[in-house]
């Protein structure tokens, strides 16, 4: 091999072992990844008053630099954040305040149920189907209006007030469904095969008497009330109303209101009955009298008064 091969091969190896190096130092020099000096954190998304069960579009996230993070708040991607959604709010919020796990009462804990409760008011089931129940989709948290629908064929002849529905009580929040007594997660669907039998409702004194009457004149429906109401605080929703008026069958239907009424007995539609007492034919000899079956004598065709037909004699 000739020198000027050789010195070749020494330059390139040269060239490369300096690249390697230049690398190695760099890399060594090269600061640290750092720390990401903000995280996202829960705040409220608007004023929350105390008591409210908690839904998606309460809270929302808010980038925060990590000095300013306070204790035991809700920090996104931490595997022990507590979930928010369907917890009881223990004090009043203030829109864009941070919340934190104390500000919180989960459904898992002791007594969440009696917690949930406003001073004054009681808890109350009532039995839901499929059809009553929204089909699964109300959940705690909701408002809801109780409407009762009964059969009234059985108390009147009328077409028009065959069936009858009203509402008995109107702006109750939903406590429980079920035994569920939390929102499920967003995206989660109910499942269909395990449908809540009961729903559960906030209501007073009074309107709890109402609604185990309502229970037993007719069936109970459930209507989904809009969360675009004035105000967020439960309490207002308790102000007394005056009660719709009912709805009956005539009122909504044409056919119900042409369908022909019923003219009653025969014995009502053939006029006022006579009052006068029938009579009794007395065959006496040839002579022939009609007498009262009241018992008063009658007159026959000379006009003497008839006396009473005698006894036959019994035979000895």
């Amino acid at each position: 091999m000739s020198n000027l091969i050789k010195f070749g091969l020494l330059f390139v190896s040269a060239i490369l072992i300096a690249l390697i190096v230049r690398i190695v130092v760099a890399g060594i020099s090269r600061p640290a990844t750092s720390v990401p000096s903000t995280e996202q954190v829960r705040v409220s998304a608007a004023d929350l008053p105390q008591g409210l069960l908690l839904r998606d579009e309460d809270v929302a996230w808010k980038q925060m630099p990590i000095t300013d993070i306070p204790p035991n708040a809700v920090i996104r991607g931490d595997s022990n954040a507590v979930e928010l959604k369907g917890a009881l709010l223990r004090r009043p919020i203030a829109k864009g305040t941070v919340l934190v796990a104390d500000d919180v009462m989960l459904p898992s804990a002791p007594g969440f149920l009696a917690a949930t409760l406003k001073p004054e008011m009681r808890a109350v089931s009532v039995a839901v189907d499929d059809v009553s129940g929204n089909a699964g989709l109300i959940q705690p948290g909701d408002y809801v209006d109780l409407l009762l629908t009964q059969q009234m064929d059985r108390r009147t002849d009328s077409p028009d007030f065959a069936v009858s529905s009203e509402t008995v009580v109107e702006h109750v929040r939903v406590l429980a469904v079920g035994s569920e007594i939390k929102r499920p997660k967003s995206g989660e669907t109910p499942d269909a095969s395990n449908r809540a039998r009961t729903v559960t409702l906030e209501v007073t004194p009074r309107m709890g008497e109402v609604v185990s009457v309502a229970a037993h004149l007719g069936s109970l429906s459930l209507a989904l009330r809009s969360f675009a109401t004035a105000t967020r605080n439960p309490s207002a929703s308790m102000q007394p109303v005056s009660p719709p008026s009912p709805v009956w069958a005539g009122d909504i239907s044409s056919a119900v209101r042409e369908l022909p009424r019923s003219h009653g007995p025969q014995l009502a539609s053939a006029g006022p009955r006579s009052t006068s007492p029938p009579t009794v034919t007395i065959y006496r000899g040839s002579e022939r009298n009609d007498a009262l079956s009241s018992g008063a004598p009658s007159t026959g065709a000379a006009g003497n008064n008839v006396p009473p037909v005698p006894s036959l004699p019994v035979p000895h």
